[in-house]
């Protein structure tokens, strides 16, 4: 049994698939990867109950609430506060620091507010009509109308965006400008210092030793990107990472022969192609469904991912609470049916898929594998595509988030929430790039409708079928291909890792980790 002394003396190294955004969680945009560190430094009013490895989708617990009472109508939240909590800066957290944040990414004529946080919060703020303190430790926040999501909404720290916690003072101090990477949270651990590795920057934490909820465990953190898989699973089985994200593709039987510890589950992930309906070509709905006709996904988790992957049944992720297990995706590998579909659209000889990907990035798999599989499935029934890649995973959210532009027919991206609104931020008509992040402008009235019934219907049952009803319609007309969903290696870690819990969640918490340096 290691000391108590040795386990508070222990660093975890952790390998990440690409570096970490600017540490300012309502203002970042750096996928997965952003939003495992951020988890660490700062919290939300209530949060996914990160150590059970059970519950789908994820429990939801107070953290920098202690309760909430939801009015009988659903348009207002009471939440308790916790006491004696401090920023890391030594600022008192209460319902005046609450008031400030929220109003930063909500209130246009704050002094705070940042149109940046309030772009990328917007869904789950959009439908607040006032935040009243009513007292040193009560708040009440007063919706338009109901959004029975709206606590799970709150715990979703995948970056862009999180409804989290700063510092009022730090942040009334070095402004919206200057608070990245100097932004002090409420969490178990607070950020140190930026680091140089051969593969860009990394992060080092250090534990906060204030924490309301007592210390953790690790002295520190070490967060370090790696964005090619061989290097990532060097760097596992070299010993310079203790935990490393992403290794599906690897040969991970060698990793559990070798005693390393490879972790299966569901997560609430979709990797997925989105079509641009802008073009005159893609907007035919023959050729979007002879593009999933045509391609072979079994053949490409098999092949390129040795089966750690399974074929996506839709664009509702696992571990998201109206996702259907019964559920298949209706288009089956047939290249006849999509050579026919083809010819039944004329799609003229000379026209060219261009298909839009990032290198590398943030819980991407192999990208432009992907990519080029796709176009290879494409070429085999006689239509022509190309690849044109982004070598920076940050700047491709960017330019992602802004839209599929002329010319292009398709982007890819890695997401998924364990909060259904992800359907409706990803493909309602209100959310069109570049105002969110609905990037290939699909617009469907009667998929919009369900989608605003949905978010406002309070019965889960009722809720959790108009959330499928809208899926069934957005699958028949194909503004989007799904492709994958995790199933095993998206964490690996050497046995020394101990109390580590893998919740149905993309990200983890590392207050109750701690390694054992006899192994």
């Amino acid at each position: 049994m290691i000391t108590s002394q040795r386990a508070n003396d222990s660093v975890l190294r952790v390998a990440l698939d690409w570096e970490v955004d600017a540490i300012d969680p309502p203002a970042s945009f750096g996928g997965w990867n952003t939003g495992r560190v951020v988890q660490q430094i700062f919290e939300s009013l209530y949060e996914d109950d990160l150590e059970d490895e059970v519950a789908s989708p994820t429990r939801l617990v107070p953290a920098l609430a202690t309760s909430v009472d939801i009015s009988d109508d659903g348009l207002q939240y009471l939440f308790r506060l916790r006491e004696d909590v401090r920023f890391h800066d030594g600022t008192r957290f209460d319902a005046e620091a609450v008031r400030f944040n929220i109003e930063r990414m909500w209130k246009p004529d704050a002094p705070q507010y940042s149109p940046l946080a309030a772009d990328y919060n917007r869904i789950g703020l959009e439908t607040l009509k006032s935040v009243e303190v009513v007292g040193p430790l009560a708040i009440l926040l007063t919706l338009k109308e109901p959004f029975p999501e709206f606590l799970r909404y709150m715990t979703q720290e995948d970056a862009p965006g999180a409804h989290v916690f700063i510092s009022p003072e730090a942040l009334t101090k070095l402004g919206s400008s200057g608070i990245a990477d100097h932004a002090p949270g409420t969490g178990p651990f607070r950020f140190d210092s930026r680091f140089s590795t051969p593969f860009g920057s990394g992060v080092r934490l250090r534990r906060n030793e204030d924490y309301w909820g007592g210390r953790a465990k690790l002295k520190a953190i070490e967060f370090k990107p790696y964005p090619n898989l061989e290097d990532r699973y060097r760097a596992l089985v070299d010993g310079e990472a203790d935990l490393a994200y992403g290794l599906e593709g690897s040969d991970l039987d060698e990793l559990v022969r070798r005693g390393f510890v490879v972790l299966e589950g569901q997560a609430p992930y979709v990797w997925y192609f989105i079509f641009n309906m802008r073009d005159p070509v893609l907007s035919d709905i023959r050729v979007r469904h002879a593009i999933a006709h045509a391609v072979d996904r079994d053949r490409l988790s098999h092949d390129i991912f040795r089966g750690h992957t399974a074929v996506a049944s839709g664009m509702l992720p696992p571990a998201s609470p109206a996702f259907d297990e019964e559920y298949s995706f209706p288009y089956q590998y047939d290249p006849n049916r999509a050579r026919q579909l083809l010819t039944e659209a004329g799609v003229p000889t000379e026209w060219r898929l261009r298909i839009v990907t990032a290198n590398a990035g943030s819980g991407q798999l192999v990208p432009v594998r992907i990519c080029e599989h796709l176009a290879e499935n494409l070429e085999a029934v006689g239509l022509r595509a190309e690849i044109v890649r982004t070598e920076d995973w940050v700047s491709y959210c960017n330019e992602w988030r802004s839209g599929l532009p002329e010319g292009a027919g398709m982007s890819q991206m890695s997401w998924g929430m364990s909060c259904d609104m992800w359907l409706q931020q990803v493909l309602h008509s209100m959310n069109s790039s570049p105002r969110g992040f609905n990037a290939g402008y699909y617009s469907n009235s009667d998929v919009d409708r369900l989608l605003d019934e949905a978010r406002q219907t309070t019965n889960d049952k009722q809720r959790c079928r108009l959330y499928r009803d809208a899926h069934s319609l957005i699958m028949n007309e194909l503004p989007v291909l799904p492709m994958l969903t995790l199933r095993r290696g998206s964490v690996c870690y050497h046995p020394r890792v101990k109390g580590f819990r893998n919740p149905r969640q993309n990200w983890h918490s590392f207050k109750n980790v701690w390694t054992d340096s006899d192994i």
